[in-house]
């Protein structure tokens, strides 16, 4: 079993600290985020990244992780989002390809997780296709056989995160799910990317 890194002890705090308001996020972009802080402040105090790191305990990583929150509320972290406001008409046929994108980013993101982690990365996606199913049901009960459906736009969002998330990892060289050849790859990440911003782009008219 490879021996644990300092990195790999922060991106555990950082991960814990936005699950508790019910956000995940990969553990590559993680440590990219936690890196990326070891080195600004290794170059604002004009330390080595070694020295630097020796400031950044578990509450400074934790303070890291709420700013993001922050930078996230549109996803409403920590909310129940089946009973918030529904307000983002969603065509039948784009809920269906958002329950796919959200499938196959599923699959991209736990390519890269180490196995310890693939739970928590089945649960983060399972819940949000629960989520808009679940409220795809209650349109259809409510309206009969609706053309579009009411969503809320924090459900919206927080899927079109997980998603680009899944795009990026796809472009950036990140591992591939098993049968998806390696010449898919910039096709895999063009169709996340275009599906994760058309999510983006119906909810900031809301």
């Amino acid at each position: 079993m490879p021996r644990r890194t300092w990195l790999d002890s922060k991106i555990d705090v950082f991960l814990e600290e936005l699950a508790a308001s019910g956000m995940h996020l990969d553990r590559q972009r993680a440590g990219e985020l936690i890196t990326g802080q070891v080195r600004a402040v290794a170059a604002l105090m004009r330390v080595t990244e070694a020295t630097a790191r020796s400031y950044l305990g578990d509450e400074a990583i934790k303070d890291m992780a709420r700013r993001m929150l922050s930078g996230v509320a549109g996803e409403r972290p920590g909310a129940g989002l089946l009973e918030a406001p529904r307000t983002v008409p969603l065509p039948l046929a784009l809920a269906g390809i958002t329950v796919a994108a959200l499938a196959e980013a599923m699959q991209v993101r736990a390519a890269n997780e180490p196995p310890a982690h693939l739970g928590d990365v089945i649960t983060t996606y399972a819940q949000t296709l629960s989520g808009l199913g679940q409220i795809t049901a209650d349109e259809a009960a409510r309206v009969g056989d609706p053309a579009e459906i009411l969503v809320p736009p924090a459900l919206l969002r927080r899927a079109a995160r997980y998603i680009g998330g899944a795009a990026d990892l796809a472009a950036n060289g990140g591992k591939l799910p098993d049968g998806i050849p390696e010449t898919a790859r910039s096709q895999l990440a063009a169709t996340l990317r275009r599906d994760a911003d058309g999510l983006i782009a119906i909810t900031t008219t809301d």
